[in-house]
């Protein structure tokens, strides 16, 4: 089995082999870290694909770690991902918010005991920018200030986003009775 330097500087030399299981590393988290945002499969293959030929067209400078190579991917793909997610909304993206929100003192709600796909159908039910910036801090680990960053928003939009959209998520949540789960 070859290490991550051997298939990266074989990746470099246009290796098709060592390309191929460069892009099988970082396949799955890109595209489920698109597919996040956009919520289509063939938007999200797309993005992927995009963000792969990105990454690899920058071969030659990457000096990092297998665990650095699938972050920038990731990156990339959060980034395509939320220009196309703009490109496809007519109405703003996040709402306006002129006071600044402190974080949510409590730690981040434990949602454990509802089923994976009520989970997701009580996110998907959330407003776009509720729902973004929760995935963005809670699935991808982000932080505030780079959510802000890749968002193009204040880091104060992005706080309060993420507590009015877990609050929403809670109430959405307790319409789920046991017999649901």
């Amino acid at each position: 089995m070859l290490t991550f330097d051997t298939l990266l500087e074989r990746g470099r030399q246009h290796d098709r082999g060592s390309l191929m299981r460069l892009y099988d590393l970082c396949c799955a988290p890109v595209f489920n870290a698109s597919y996040r945002i956009v919520l289509n499969e063939q938007d999200a293959e797309e993005i992927t694909q995009d963000a792969m030929l990105k990454v690899f067209a920058s071969l030659g400078s990457f000096a990092g770690s297998q665990r650095d190579f699938i972050a920038l991917a990731k990156t990339i793909a959060i980034n395509k991902s939320i220009d196309a997610f703009r490109r496809r909304r007519r109405e703003p993206f996040f709402e306006d918010i002129d006071a600044v929100a402190a974080a949510p003192d409590e730690p981040d709600e434990d949602f454990s005991d509802l089923a994976i796909d009520k989970i997701k159908e009580a996110l998907n039910a959330l407003p776009d920018g509720y729902r973004l910036t929760i995935t963005l801090r809670l699935i991808d680990g982000m932080e505030f200030a780079d959510i802000a960053e890749t968002m193009g928003i204040k880091e104060s939009t992005v706080r309060s986003q993420y507590a009015r959209g877990l609050e929403k998520l809670r109430v959405e949540s307790s319409k789920f009775s046991l017999k649901d789960i």
